[in-house]
């Protein structure tokens, strides 16, 4: 069993002498806060009884800590939540509540303590008082308000085999590795250290990570989950994690670990808030795991319990889908809400709150379909974790119920389905302009960049049924054209272009974007072009005329005739060509058994 319990109530109401007593563990560490008597950081232990393990996060309770208490509170599967008998709920007990409600921490065992200075009577009465201020929250159950002493080792130890009765929250086992740093520090013979909880996936020893903030690749040399060495640890572990590839000093509490390639980074996104109230324009703190940015809020709708609103940050956020985030004004929580659109979108506000009410019914269907209307180049859905915390199977799953659309599995892009007839009259335009246009799904996708090779395919394969085109030798041309004419008349056009570039001719490339042609078929006329001597490469991408290449060569024999020697520079000045070309040039001009190299010059055989 691995279950992460957290501390959270007022400040003074006794959870760090609770700790103590349920494990041994002296939770207040710094020197400042045993000299104040409060938890100023978040503090860790555990518990262990017959093989199941209880990790502890002790939350500050102090009023200007909250952003700490957010940072602990955001990995609990349970709150182990301390009320003092003698005292009742406090300001803190009300603002922990509101967050442990925003974060989805439902299940609360209330510690009462302190009941040694509080009557029958009183306790009886703080029950009732727990209860109904829970009822205001509606994500919180309470499990049992257990009233205990730390004078009452019974009261302790009928608490601690309740604890061992919990089971951890259901995370996502099998879903990418996410954890935000909470510690940073540094143990000598071992390295740089972080700490943190597994939200989601799991981490093993030796694999790479990602740090999303600093933009780094890490490596975990070891892991420790609860004071052990392990080769891997999961969801509901506390975890500290030796990290190479970083310095110190680029490593920083609230930083994204993950896999890379899962997440993209924005200064916009738009959520689903509730809050007392959030003006537009307002400052805020917006906390989101170990994390606190400043954020500018812009309200676009008020709805029925809840905000519609966009957040706009001053460094770049990697956040997703549905992640409790909890908003802070003033110094005091405010509210809290869901991420919903984690990937800045290009929308109008009324398509904008259309789509916003699409993902937060998780009515991905019509997300797609408006994305969909919104690209009409197409949408990826290879960033389908981040954006819907779906992986590629059930995007794909989900993409081909929407309508009217064409769904590129290979290439995870999804297509209104006008995108077709745009690329047929793409392809109708090029064969007007050019009827020996020769062409291939792989050459209209490189021409309209936005086309996947799929979606090209399909657009030729309609126009291949309907007679506009005809498919010869693996490629597409207008119908009626005859291919073997085709082809030598492919060999002219290109060895004419090669020619008119004389020395500094075009790339192939070039030449058949210029030609409108497939570059399979480019690349034939080329082989055969070379194959008969008439043209010659150079180099990679490099092809000039025989004609051409001997006028070089012969430039480079008179300069070395009239000089003694040959090099790049007197070349450069002698063909005033680009380095490229000269080292081309001079290559070939080392064939000649009558020239030899002499460091970097050429020169005559003696």
């Amino acid at each position: 069993m691995s279950l992460i319990i957290g501390t959270a109530g007022h400040i003074d109401h006794g959870k760090t002498a609770l700790i103590k007593e349920l494990n041994g563990f002296e939770g207040d560490r710094l020197e400042e806060e045993q000299k104040r008597g409060i938890t100023i950081d978040l503090s860790f232990s555990n518990l262990s009884k017959n093989g199941e393990n209880i990790a502890f996060i002790d939350v500050p309770g102090h009023e200007n800590l909250i952003k700490t208490m957010i940072s602990g509170a955001y990995g609990f599967d349970a709150c182990l939540f301390v009320v003092a008998a003698n005292d009742g709920l406090m300001p803190q007990s009300l603002e922990h509540l509101e967050v442990l409600n925003i974060l989805g921490v439902r299940s609360l065992v209330v510690a009462l303590t302190k009941c040694d200075l509080a009557s029958a009577e009183l306790i009886e009465q703080r029950k009732g008082e727990i209860y109904a201020a829970a009822q205001n929250y509606k994500n919180l159950q309470i499990l049992e308000i257990f009233p205990v002493s730390i004078k009452d080792s019974a009261s302790i130890d009928e608490l601690r085999n309740y604890l061992f009765t919990l089971k951890a929250a259901k995370r996502e086992q099998e879903g990418v590795f996410r954890y935000y740093i909470d510690r940073v520090f540094s143990l000598k013979g071992i390295g740089n250290v972080v700490t943190g909880t597994v939200i989601e996936g799991s981490v093993t020893k030796n694999e790479k990570l990602f740090n999303y903030d600093a933009g780094k690749e890490v490596q975990v040399r070891s892991v420790q989950s609860h004071d052990t060495f392990v080769d891997r640890a999961g969801v509901s572990s506390r975890v500290a994690l030796n990290l190479t590839g970083i310095e110190l000093n680029d490593l920083k509490k609230g930083q994204l670990l993950s896999k890379k390639g899962f997440f993209r980074g924005f200064r916009e996104i738009d959520a689903i808030v509730f809050a007392r109230e959030l003006t537009h324009g307002q400052s805020v703190t917006f906390c989101v795991g170990a994390k606190a940015a400043p954020a500018k809020a812009l309200v676009l709708s008020e709805k029925e319990g809840g905000i519609f609103a966009t957040f706009k940050f001053e460094r770049d956020m990697f956040l997703k889908f549905d992640e409790p985030f909890v908003l802070i004004a003033n110094g005091r929580v405010i509210g809290g809400g869901r991420v919903l659109n984690a990937v800045s979108e290009p929308m109008k506000k009324s398509s904008k709150i259309s789509f916003l009410n699409s993902l937060l019914k998780k009515d991905f269907v019509s997300a797609f379909a408006m994305l969909k209307d919104t690209h009409k180049n197409g949408f990826g859905i290879i960033s389908a974790y981040q954006r819907f915390g779906l992986n590629h199977e059930e995007a794909v799953a989900i993409a081909k119920q929407t309508p009217n659309v064409f769904v590129d599995e290979k290439a995870l892009n999804i297509y209104d389905l006008s995108a077709v007839d745009r690329i047929k009259s793409a392809v109708k335009f090029m064969i007007e302009k050019n009827e020996f246009a020769v062409f291939s799904a792989t050459s209209i996708s490189l021409k309209l960049s936005w086309a996947s090779e799929n979606i090209a395919q399909k657009a030729l394969d309609e126009l291949e049924s309907a007679g506009a085109i005809a498919k010869n030798d693996g490629v597409y041309t207008k119908t009626g054209v005859d291919m073997s004419k085709l082809k030598i008349r492919l060999e002219e056009k290109i060895y004419e272009i090669l020619q008119s570039g004389n020395l500094a001719p075009l790339a192939p490339y070039n030449i058949y974007d210029e030609l409108e042609i497939d570059r399979v078929s480019g690349d034939n006329a080329l082989k055969k072009l070379t194959g008969i001597g008439r043209v010659v490469r150079l180099a990679h991408n490099l092809f000039v005329t025989s004609k051409a290449l001997n006028e070089a060569l012969a430039k480079l024999k008179a300069v070395i005739a009239a000089q003694g020697f040959v090099n790049v520079t007197n070349a450069k000045e002698a063909l005033n060509l680009s380095r490229k070309y000269i080292i081309a040039y001079l290559e070939q001009l080392d064939l000649d058994p009558n020239i030899v190299k002499n460091g970097t010059d050429r020169v005559l055989k003696a």
